[in-house]
């Protein structure tokens, strides 16, 4: 018997969607909501060699083309950036990614064709504009049509209020100047006192690790000895993050303090956003987290993107260590075919309530069209298993709201 998954409501334990509000309401169109979608257009710019060696916003001139004019184009200019997509998307129609931007544009905005091509650009450009008029309404609208009941803000403070909860970067410390800080029990001062204010200010569900980005995520534990000689060979001037034994020291610290406020810790695994970065696809994989995991056991890790795409070893830690849990944001809207895959691993070797959710969008609308997709996926998962219904209508609501519930000491939904 079919699961049905549709009503069961969400927590989104990671969303992007702050970038959407650097544009003014009255400025935003359909070309603002496809640039935003930047993993889309690093697909775009994966189609074509001439990329190669550039980010992609080196390729996708339309970006930085708004940003220059403050986000409204003269006509010709405008006319140039959306012949630029519409001639592109058919190199990526076959993505997740576009299959999730392409449910969002159909049930919020009426596209009735699989692409978005120069004959339906106005229709759907006028719809989001009108949309947009009122844009919290309108994004509160399109997380009550997907069942959101709370979504995590990355980062900072909510620029939405009502169903958002703050996320915070232990990045907003590490690249910080050394200053007049010169020995680990200095440093440890100013990490405190920077947590407490980050908590005050924000009363944060999680602190971000998003150190894949550009370094390896194997953190050696470091000495006073070895902390106090590296940051007395630093210039003031110096980003703390730029010297390794401070930056390994510095991530110790936050899981011991996490500990003590019983805050989790999302951090990033795997298959980075964009095409091209400071660090190699193998200095992002899980296996390189087990040593810091184990030397934190009242640290709880929520390991982002499953170590996409060597997803085997995020799910190992998740069955071997009980402060570790397995959540699948971004990997559905980049291969439905490896989420798939993934989830039904993740329920034969994890228990159900160390899997979550989190769509890890730029916009409300790809947040809705992710969580459409991965509905879509959970539900036939579920079908093909030889459990009872009931187990499996409870696994449901495990992943889609209870895991992320109990994890980060959460209410149960309204509807839950």
């Amino acid at each position: 018997m079919t699961v049905e998954v549709e009503n069961i409501p969400v927590i989104d334990t990671h969303e992007h969607v702050a970038f959407s509000y650097r544009w003014r309401p009255e400025q935003m169109g359909l070309l603002q909501l496809l640039l935003e979608n930047h993993y889309l257009m690093a697909d775009v710019a994966a189609a074509d060699p001439e990329a190669a060696g550039g980010d992609w916003l080196d390729y996708v001139k339309p970006v930085a083309m708004l940003t220059e004019a403050g986000g409204t184009l003269p006509e010709d200019e405008r006319a140039e950036a959306v012949k630029f997509i519409t001639d592109r998307l058919p190199l990526v129609a076959h993505t997740s990614d576009w299959k999730a931007m392409r449910m969002a544009l159909s049930d919020l905005h009426g596209l009735d064709d699989f692409l978005v091509t120069g004959e339906n650009w106005r229709a759907l450009d006028e719809s989001v504009r009108q949309r947009y008029a009122d844009r919290p309404a309108w994004h509160r609208e399109i997380l009550e049509r997907a069942g959101v009941e709370t979504l995590f803000w990355c980062y900072d403070e909510p620029e939405l209020e009502g169903p958002c909860r703050s996320v915070f970067t232990l990045s907003g410390f590490c690249d910080g100047r050394r200053g007049d800080v010169s020995s680990r029990n200095e440093l440890v001062e100013a990490f405190s006192n920077w947590l407490t204010g980050r908590i005050s200010a924000l009363k944060p569900v999680a602190l971000k690790i998003g150190t894949a980005y550009s370094r390896p995520i194997f953190f050696e534990s470091r000495t006073g000895r070895e902390v106090d000689e590296a940051l007395s060979s630093m210039e003031p001037a110096q980003l703390l993050s730029e010297n390794r034994v401070v930056h390994d020291f510095l991530h110790h610290l936050a899981a011991d303090a996490c500990a003590e406020l019983s805050l989790p810790i999302q951090i990033h695994t795997g298959h980075l956003a964009g095409n091209i970065f400071e660090n190699s696809l193998t200095a992002t994989y899980a296996a390189l987290l087990e040593t810091f995991v184990a030397m934190h056991p009242e640290t709880r890790f929520d390991i982002f993107h499953g170590s996409f795409p060597q997803w085997g070893e995020a799910l190992v830690l998740a069955r071997h260590y009980p402060n570790v849990f397995l959540n699948l944001c971004w990997v559905p809207s980049t291969s439905q075919t490896m989420a798939t895959s993934f989830l039904d691993a993740a329920l034969d070797a994890v228990p159900v309530n160390k899997i979550m959710w989190g769509g890890d969008a730029h916009s409300v609308e790809m947040a809705y069209g992710v969580l459409g997709q991965f509905r879509e996926l959970l539900s036939r998962v579920l079908d093909r298993r030889s459990e009872p219904e009931r187990l499996r209508r409870e696994a449901a609501e495990w992943i889609l709201w209870k895991s992320a519930a109990e994890l980060y000491d959460l209410e149960a939904p309204a509807r839950g």
